[in-house]
């Protein structure tokens, strides 16, 4: 499900943002850069989302922009927040998959305690640049 929140781009005066989404209490973060502030407040909206959408709570209706109270200098954007992509990058939901190994290379990994399934999943991000 796809998602569309306002959020607020706070200067800080040491440099940097605080970014929150007053939709959501609590999802807050920090970042050195806007681009930084609006990728990190994406993935924690994403995360809450996904939480109320597992758990069947309500999800909060988004708030108009024009109508956010913030402070002078602060900056009201809207950020998208796709849980189905979040979930696909993030889930932990395991697939089963076959794969044929010659006999001989199962029993050397089973004596030696290799886990098939952590050692294909680690190719897999090595070749996929995950």
């Amino acid at each position: 499900m796809k998602y569309v929140y306002p959020v607020v781009l706070s200067p800080e005066k040491e440099g940097g943002y605080c970014v929150y989404a007053p939709d959501f209490p609590g999802c807050v973060t920090d970042s050195e850069t806007l681009l930084e502030g609006i990728e990190k407040i994406r993935e924690g909206l994403c995360g809450m989302l996904m939480i109320h959408e597992r758990d069947g709570t309500p999800i909060p209706s988004p708030g108009d922009p024009k109508s956010v109270e913030c402070e002078p200098g602060d900056t009201v954007t809207l950020v998208d927040a796709d849980v189905g992509e979040y979930n696909r990058r993030h889930g932990s939901a395991a697939v089963r998959r076959t794969i044929s190994i010659p006999a001989w290379m199962d029993d050397a990994a089973s004596r030696a305690g290799v886990s098939l399934s952590q050692l294909t999943q680690d190719a897999l991000r090595r070749q996929l640049n995950l």
